[in-house]
């Protein structure tokens, strides 16, 4: 079936689709920007009374992994719902999928795979940092940009259960990629991400998957029970360093893994600088080797065996009185080669460390041959590191942090908005705000006839991330629609989202979307209230149930007396005195009967029917007691 549009979104063409759906390439016109729309079909296979929940619970976790701002993780910028079928809009990423390179005749260089994966783990480590797990890690949803970026994709997907099962429980597409927690249905965190992240990064190296087998049945067992198949054979192309690591990214419990992504990340780039050095030619390692001792002269090396005696006979001289000087020559170190730069910072004026220790003055001198130092410098939540080598030498080193403030001006192109920052009202838009750039900072625009808009820029961003996130804050009208308020046989107010509204002929015009009506009468005791949803040029008219009327009759003796009223756990209310004839909703309430003049009261239940009901007598006596 060819679509032309989604929502909003123009549709240009069809990428892909899948057992979850269909991906488009679509233009969003409202920006102007080109953006990827993928549409979730599969709530259609669940059972009736599962879709809706299943639905909601994908809408509102979509719309949470879509604050997720890294440059790791592929945008959400819209999540929604057209002629019954959720979608997500992301940003479009231009790319190839990591299952390209996972063939054993498309490998990609170690160096490559090692900066790859690592870089997706720093994204993850983000992504849990903030609550959410992906659950989905495979080759399909990591995208390669370039040659050293990656991003990760279907973070929107990330808790939906529908994702992986359909509703007789069957798998959709394969488990090769899960954690045993997963496969045992044991909660999961983290984890369980970067245990599917280090299949991937085996797949990567050596072009096969650690788990496979002829079955679903048996890759779970594998999964759970087995080492990697025929990991010896398979791991013999992969240096030691990375082996040794993929032993521990895919160790069974997650207590033996990673504990987060930049413990994954940090690990895997490790091994793979050791990896470099192991595969140094023979020569070149030589050539490193420390020189051996030099050849030593036959009277150095029988002054160096001699030493120990000549003590010894030394020693004995003196006992007896005689001294004797022995004369050797001496023994000085070589000596080290040193090397000297300059450091500074930026901004300037920062202290600078040296393997944690203050520097003196902004020189600093360091052996040819190491050990290295680090450089460090900090400045609030900031801090910039530079491990020496030989060729800083000579040449200025410069420390660069970015500030730990910004102010950014926020113009979402309505003028008079709201913003607010962290929840605090932050004044008018256009508002130029000042962020405390080492905290998470949720700014948002808000204006009557628009829908909110809001970005959360993570903490430790740079000036240039939040003011381009703040900048992209647009707001965008919202349609509108027509409320139609039914006629009734007696007067009603009508409050409409808790604001009185008057009903026309011509309809109340509405932003489109979800309101609440309620319909009140207080002195019939009539109060109701449905949920409606307005559509975008149309109209709608709420469904209200007014309750049938009854009619009170209330007889006393002596006569004046007075009448309360109530539902069972609602407060009384004055109806009038007797006799009495009142005009009210039919049902249950407890009626109060109170003399005159003595005081006295009487109460009982009574429950009006339709229509006219049989007189409700009441007697206090003659004497009103």
């Amino acid at each position: 079936m060819q679509v032309d549009s989604l929502g909003r979104y123009r549709i240009e063409k069809e990428l892909g689709r899948g057992a979850m759906g269909r991906v488009f390439l679509a233009f969003d016109p409202t920006i102007e920007r080109r953006v990827a729309i993928k549409t979730i079909q599969i709530f259609a296979s669940l059972p009736e009374a599962e879709r809706d929940q299943a639905r909601d619970r994908f809408l509102r976790e979509a719309r949470s992994a879509g604050k997720l701002l890294h440059p790791g993780i592929v945008t959400i910028f819209d999540v929604g719902e057209a002629d019954g079928v959720p979608y997500l809009a992301m940003e479009f990423v231009e790319g190839e999928t990591m299952d390209a390179v996972c063939r054993e005749d498309a490998l990609l260089p170690a160096v490559a795979v090692v900066e790859l994966v690592a870089a997706a783990a720093e994204a993850l480590g983000f992504a849990h940092e903030r609550g959410i797990v992906h659950r989905d890690i495979k080759p399909t949803n990591l995208m390669r940009v370039g040659e050293r970026t990656v991003k990760i994709m279907d973070f929107g997907l990330a808790k939906n259960p529908a994702a992986s099962m359909t509703h007789d429980g069957a798998l959709v597409g394969t488990p090769n990629y899960m954690s045993p927690e997963q496969v045992r249905g044991d909660p999961l965190d983290g984890r369980t991400d970067l245990f599917s992240l280090g299949v991937v990064c085996y797949e990567m190296l050596t072009g096969y998957k650690p788990f496979g087998g002829d079955s679903i049945s048996s890759v779970l067992y594998r999964i759970v029970h087995e080492p990697p198949k025929d990991a010896p054979l398979r791991l013999e192309r992969v240096p030691p360093p990375l082996a040794t690591f993929l032993e521990r990214a895919l160790a069974k419990h997650p207590d033996d893994r990673f504990r987060d992504g930049a413990e994954f990340a940090g690990a895997l780039r490790r091994a793979g600088a050791a990896a470099r050095t192991a595969a140094v030619p023979a020569s070149a390692a030589a050539a490193r080797r420390p020189a051996p001792d030099p050849v030593r002269t036959p009277v150095e090396r029988a002054r160096r065996t001699l030493v120990p005696w000549l003590v010894v006979v030394a020693l004995a001289l003196v006992g007896i009185g005689t001294a004797f000087v022995l004369r050797l020559g001496p023994f000085a170190p070589p000596k080290v080669a040193l090397l000297t730069t300059r450091v500074r910072t930026e901004p300037a004026g920062l202290p600078v460390r040296v393997n944690g220790l203050p520097l003196e003055g902004d020189v600093i001198r360091f052996p040819a041959g190491g050990p290295f130092e680090v450089l460090t410098a900090t400045s609030g939540c900031r801090e910039a590191k530079h491990r020496m080598e030989v060729a800083d030498a000579g040449v200025e080193i410069v420390l660069v942090l970015d500030p730990a403030r910004a102010t950014v001006m926020v113009d979402p192109g309505v003028p008079g908005a709201r913003v607010t920052v962290n929840g605090h009202d932050a004044g008018a838009a256009p508002a130029t705000v000042d962020l405390d750039l080492c905290r998470d900072n949720t700014v948002e625009v808000q204006a009557d006839g628009y829908r909110t808009s809001s970005v959360t820029i993570p903490a430790n961003a740079t000036p240039l991330d939040a003011r381009s996130a703040s900048g992209a804050l647009k707001l965008e009208a919202i349609p509108l629609g027509l409320l139609l308020l039914p006629a009734t046989r007696f007067t009603i107010q009508f409050l409409v989202d808790g604001k009185p509204a008057a009903r026309t002929s011509e309809g109340l015009e509405l932003p489109a979307g979800t309101h609440e009506v309620r319909a009140t009468n207080e002195a019939r005791f009539v109060d109701v209230a449905v949920t409606l949803d307005v559509p975008a040029g149309g109209a709608a008219t709420p469904a209200f149930v007014i309750p049938p009327q009854a009619r009170l009759v209330v007889q006393t003796f002596p006569p004046n007396c007075r009448v309360a009223l109530k539902r069972p756990g609602s407060p009384w209310r004055q109806v009038g005195e007797t006799p009495l004839r009142y005009e009210l909703a039919a049902g249950r309430y407890v009626l109060r009967v109170e003399a005159p003049d003595s005081g006295e009261s009487r109460e009982q239940d009574i429950n009006l029917a339709p229509g006219t009901n049989a007189p409700v007598r009441v007697s206090f006596g003659r004497s009103g007691r």
